[in-house]
């Protein structure tokens, strides 16, 4: 089967452009080079807003010597995630609490491991960290959650 130029092709020009299509390239290289500098004054304020933005946050029941108080999802989640980043060869990719009202009844954790680490004695590590935070931000006399409620579930491995 042969190609051959017809009406309204192109490779009998030599320019590789349609008829009329010059003004519409012309345009186009122009809004390309051009940078809305209402744009860049403004970008910086939408990002602060965006994050300053409230989020839902479910109430966690947490408890110190002085009685009940709430922590929100939120910030546990922060410092689970900042925990299980510190331990060596692990990184926490999704954090999930299960709260039976406000107290929190489980927890899974997802990890990244890097390669070649042994799993088992990386994932009991991020359990015993996971626990010791818990047990930190929702104080001692918080309801106890117990080792075998933290699940810790490998999702990634980096080489």
């Amino acid at each position: 089967m042969a190609l051959s130029s017809g009406p309204g092709s192109s490779s009998g020009s030599g320019d590789g452009h349609e008829p009329g299509t010059a003004v519409v390239d012309r345009a186009a290289s122009a809004l390309r080079a051009y940078t809305d500098h209402g744009w860049t004054t403004a970008s910086p304020r939408i990002l602060q807003t965006v994050l300053s933005a409230t989020r839902r946050s479910r109430p966690v029941r947490a408890r110190d010597e002085a009685g009940d108080f709430h922590v929100s999802d939120q910030v546990v989640t922060t410092y689970l995630q900042a925990a299980v980043d510190s331990v060596d060869g692990a990184q926490a990719t999704h954090v999930r609490l299960d709260l039976d009202g406000d107290v929190l009844t489980s927890l899974r954790v997802t990890i990244a491991v890097t390669y070649p680490e042994p799993v088992h004695p990386l994932a009991e590590s991020v359990r015993r960290v996971a626990h010791e935070t818990v047990r930190s931000v929702l104080g001692e006399a918080a309801p106890p959650l117990p080792l075998g409620r933290i699940h810790i579930h490998i999702g990634d491995v980096d080489h």
